[in-house]
């Protein structure tokens, strides 16, 4: 009877999970692609707070929760509070509600979900386009001559691979320990396929990357190399140090400018001249700055919006949780992480729940490895305890 009712909950979770997802990534969707009428606004707002719903609803239905695990989530909500963003408290949410799901189930998801929601919306975009955002003009020197650059029917260029990404890592991550020739060919091909049409710099470095990373992730055991274990770890704040470092001291280098798509100017303007990025709970922006001035960086994103006391926070899981995994030589957990944190570097995807299932499993493993701890010390008391009764008799 136990066992059933535990087989039960287990799939009872899995269903909530899945809806939650495509509960995500139907407002992120909805925000990137549709044009923005008031109902596509209400709708938005209506499907976040249903997220939020969902997640609590599945985070009240866990029986036992770790000190670990609730300091954790107490924290995303006084940030949350304090920032009235909700993208970190999302993750926290999800991490805690995958706990006890297998990992190949919520990749699995992952991946067929964004899967689904990418041919959806290039069906749209190409069948009903009065429903989507007019689409942004690009234009890319190509021997001598400006070319357009194409979207698949999506708003913009850039959101081909943005999409594109979450698939590519749940599928790099499913076959990592089988990962041979085909899959090589396979992601290779779609990768210049996708470049040729949007011609996304970006993307296309991104991806390389990636697979790149997953080369040399697959044969280089990290706890022998603690130097460059200790590089992976520290990664991420590199990442956010050098973001806001071009933001703000080499925002007028036309040499930056030029490779980085003006991005750098950009971010100064978030980070200096509309906002202050030492900002203990970020700052507020107008919807003009916002729509005037895109923000494609996650790590400028996390500090002008969320502010330092959240940059610390995040900062401090990420390290931890990378810490957890190359002690446990978990390389294809790492692989993915990284492939999110350089590719946050172009563009604002670290916080995207629905997309970056890296960071729910590296949030979920520090839970875990406090549970994992509290277990072995239990059990060093109890045997402690057996030997000295044994004694006493």
């Amino acid at each position: 009877m136990e066992r059933l009712n535990m087989r039960e909950n287990s799939n009872l979770s899995r269903a909530f999970f899945s809806i939650t997802m495509v509960v995500i990534l139907l407002r992120r969707y909805m925000i990137f692609n549709l044009e923005p009428t008031a109902f596509i606004e209400k709708s938005s707002s209506l499907l976040f707070y249903a997220s939020i719903g969902l997640l609590m609803i599945q985070f009240l239905l866990i029986r036992k929760h770790n000190i670990t695990e609730l300091a954790i989530f107490l924290t995303a909500c006084v940030l949350y509070v304090f920032t009235r963003e909700g993208a970190i408290l999302v993750l926290i949410l999800l991490a805690i509600i995958v706990r006890d799901i297998d990992d190949e189930y919520v990749v699995k998801n992952y991946l067929i979900i964004n899967a689904l929601f990418i041919i959806a919306f290039v069906l749209i975009g190409n069948f009903l386009p009065d429903l989507i955002k007019i689409s942004d003009t690009h234009y890319r020197l190509k021997d001598g001559v400006y070319v357009v650059r194409n979207c698949f029917g999506l708003h913009n260029p850039n959101l081909v691979f943005f999409y594109s990404i979450g698939v590519y890592a749940a599928y790099i991550f499913l076959r990592f320990d089988k990962y041979n020739m085909v899959d090589r060919a396979i992601l290779l091909v779609m990768t210049i396929f996708i470049y040729k049409v949007t011609m996304s710099r970006t993307g296309l470095l991104t991806m390389i990357a990636a697979l790149f990373l997953v080369e040399i992730l697959k044969y280089i055991d990290l706890k022998r190399y603690t130097k460059i274990s200790f590089l992976v770890k520290i990664s991420p704040i590199l990442l956010l140090v050098g973001s806001v470092a071009i933001g703000v001291l080499f925002s007028k280098s036309e040499l930056l400018n030029s490779v980085l798509a003006s991005r750098p100017r950009y971010w100064n303007i978030y980070l200096t001249q509309e906002g202050n990025f030492l900002s203990l709970f970020g700052n507020v922006y107008s919807a003009e700055i916002k729509q005037a001035n895109p923000l494609d960086n996650s790590y400028v994103y996390l500090t002008v919006m969320l502010g330092l006391v959240s940059v610390v926070f995040f900062m401090f899981l990420l390290y931890k949780g990378l810490d957890i995994f190359i002690k446990k030589n978990e390389n294809k957990y790492i692989a993915v992480i990284v492939m999110f944190l350089v590719y946050s570097f172009a563009e604002n995807i670290l916080f995207e729940a629905g997309f970056n299932f890296g960071i729910v499993f590296l949030i979920k493993y520090i839970i875990l490895d406090d549970t994992l701890k509290n277990k072995v010390k239990f059990r060093r008391r109890k045997d402690a305890s057996v030997a000295n009764n044994a004694y006493v008799k």
